[in-house]
């Protein structure tokens, strides 16, 4: 809700101030060292479209985040520095729910997986984990399109 009354601001702003730029939806950066569920936080407008970047560490890792509407498109980036192979599980709603997603990344490797399809406007959470619980480190995106896209090289 919040998120929504920040774009709806700035989209004010901009009509008032006779800016000729075109303020949208399109991107969110979550902001602080702590990620917020999205309207929780400021919403900045970037230019490229990815609303998760947190470095991953410990023993267990799981992010929440939404979607909102028109971009359910979803493309998650996994860059692994530790020395176990880290699998990714993306769900929908709540961290055991649907799946949407799941790959794994090598250690020391990088991957970047798109949705097949566009996803619903909901919470959907990132869970990393190793085979035998060993310590994880690296770094995770999850960026949202309003339109398909192939992963960029990295």
């Amino acid at each position: 809700m919040k998120f929504r009354m920040v774009v709806l601001l700035l989209a004010f702003i901009t009509v008032v101030t006779g800016c000729a730029s075109i303020v949208t939806q399109k991107n969110v950066i979550q902001d602080g060292p702590e990620l917020h569920p999205s309207g929780e936080s400021a919403a900045l407008i970037a230019d490229n479209n990815e609303i998760i970047y947190f470095p991953i560490s410990g023993s267990s890792f799981n992010k929440d985040f939404n979607i909102p509407a028109h971009f359910g498109w979803v493309k998650v980036r996994v860059h692994n520095t530790s020395s176990e192979t880290l699998r990714v599980r993306v769900t929908q709603g709540t961290i055991t729910g649907t799946e949407k997603m799941f790959f794994e990344v090598a250690p020391g490797a990088q991957k970047a997986v798109n949705g097949t399809q566009p996803w619903e406007t909901d919470t959907h959470w990132v869970a990393l984990s190793t085979k035998n619980g060993g310590i994880m480190s690296g770094f995770l995106s999850v960026e949202l399109e309003n339109t398909k896209e192939e992963p960029k090289k990295m």
